[in-house]
């Protein structure tokens, strides 16, 4: 959807809070990508360097070997399986310290699923992600399939890692699919829930970064019911971001579609989708337990070509309800003025 490709960095480089260490690369703010490959691969490559300056992360990873001397504890059910002890060779089981780690590995199979792809335009770009990967030849790759994306942890040695493995999973699981026959496919475009998770992502900590006096957040909204042991099947309420300012509250609830508007066969009228508009409204009124009106809401909508809605706001039963859109297709100064201008009407409003 999104054409300004270069905001999808800006967006990155927010979403994974890693602004003071992208915004200095000077190769990816300067240089104009025609696709998000090229893009990506620039990331990756620059990426992968800086790691490599700094020094791959290691660990101590179990071996299994088969060894003329031992080293280790010996594995003696698969040297005698094996029938190994006649060549005076046995299987030894060691820790040994070294990069073949968990996270290099998803790493170096994302930076050849991007080589694979055949999509990245410039050539010269895809020379140096290939003459990168020569310092991770002892690094193994691993299928997309068992990669855990949940089950990653960082700590202050691999906190540098967030980028990388961020950008490899936009790789991985927003580039690529599998056809009816089971084969892989390269995408155009990311896929729009990848995208969607992304501005989600994004809006919340544009607001984290630059108005830390709002104190933007990401929590559960409780339902306002009677008895709170009762709360049955009812589902979880998860916001996208709520800015607070004084005794107000503004949840914004991000929506990123193809088309933003529906459209009313019978009456041939463009509406807001019924369904966004009911979920932003019960946010608030559950959120609004004293029924005061400091509470308001926000559908805010990655705008597209085709539609340009504007700025609504409505009282809604004595609340504020604002149906608007942030337009990605501008350099990304007016993106921020779009960003900062909702700000400023919450807290003068």
């Amino acid at each position: 959807m999104i054409k300004n490709i270069k905001n999808i960095y800006w967006m990155m480089a927010y979403a994974f809070r890693n602004l003071n260490e992208t915004l200095i690369e000077e190769k990816v703010k300067y240089e104009e990508f025609d696709n998000i490959y090229d893009l990506l691969c620039v990331m990756l490559t620059q990426g992968i360097s800086k790691q490599l300056k700094r020094g791959l992360n290691k660990e101590y990873i179990l071996q299994n070997e088969l060894l003329q001397s031992i080293k280790g504890r010996i594995d003696i059910s698969k040297s005698i399986k094996m029938n190994t002890l006649k060549d005076k060779k046995m299987y030894c089981e060691f820790d040994e310290y070294n990069e073949n780690t968990y996270m290099n590995k998803i790493i170096k199979t994302a930076a050849l699923a991007l080589i694979r792809s055949n999509k990245i335009k410039e050539r010269a770009r895809q020379k140096e992600l290939k003459k990168i990967l020569f310092y991770l030849n002892e690094v193994s790759v691993i299928k997309k399939r068992d990669i855990k994306w949940d089950n990653l942890t960082y700590n202050t040695n691999n906190k540098t890692y967030k980028i990388l493995i961020s950008i490899s999973y936009l790789i991985l699981e927003g580039l690529i699919i599998n056809n009816k026959n089971g084969e892989e496919e390269f995408l155009e475009t990311l896929d729009d829930q990848k995208m969607y998770k992304l501005y989600e992502k994004f809006i919340l900590e544009y607001y984290r970064y630059h108005y830390q006096e709002l104190s933007a957040k990401a929590s559960q909204i409780e339902w306002k019911i009677e008895d709170k042991t009762k709360k049955g099947k009812l589902p979880k309420m998860q916001s996208d971001t709520i800015l607070t300012y004084q005794n107000k509250e503004l949840i914004i609830d991000a929506k990123y579609y193809s088309k933003i508007l529906q459209e009313n066969s019978m009456f041939k009228k463009q509406t807001i989708r019924n369904a966004n508009l009911y979920q932003i409204f019960t946010y608030v009124k559950n959120r609004d337990i004293k029924n005061d009106g400091r509470i308001s809401g926000m559908l805010l909508y990655a705008k597209t070509y085709e539609d340009d809605i504007g700025w609504e706001e409505h009282k809604i039963d004595g609340n504020t309800i604002v149906v608007t859109f942030l337009d990605l297709e501008q350099d990304f100064e007016d993106v921020k003025k779009q960003l900062n201008k909702i700000a400023e009407w919450f807290t003068s409003c």
